[in-house]
């Protein structure tokens, strides 16, 4: 079975390494846009990017989502990557 996400959009936290960045890479190679946070892992986070082939579908935020602002500022970004607002 092969299980398709396109025109959805993917909100991971801590995704830069191990489980998370694993994630990423099922979840674009599925098709959906992915948007996911990091707090220290800043390379990683870039090389995943990279690695998942840049161009925008697939956005790392640094964010620490213990905290109100930050975790807010990572809904918004995930909500600007929706398919439907394009």
């Amino acid at each position: 079975m092969k299980i398709t996400l396109e025109n959805q959009v993917a909100l991971i936290t801590g995704g830069s390494r191990g489980i998370g960045a694993a994630t990423v890479k099922l979840f674009a190679e599925a098709g959906a846009r992915v948007v996911f946070s990091y707090v220290r892992a800043a390379r990683e986070a870039h090389d995943l990017v990279q690695a998942c082939g840049g161009g925008g579908a697939v956005v790392a935020v640094r964010a620490n989502v213990a905290q109100m602002v930050d975790a807010r500022r990572l809904v918004a970004t995930a909500i600007r990557h929706c398919p439907w607002k394009k």
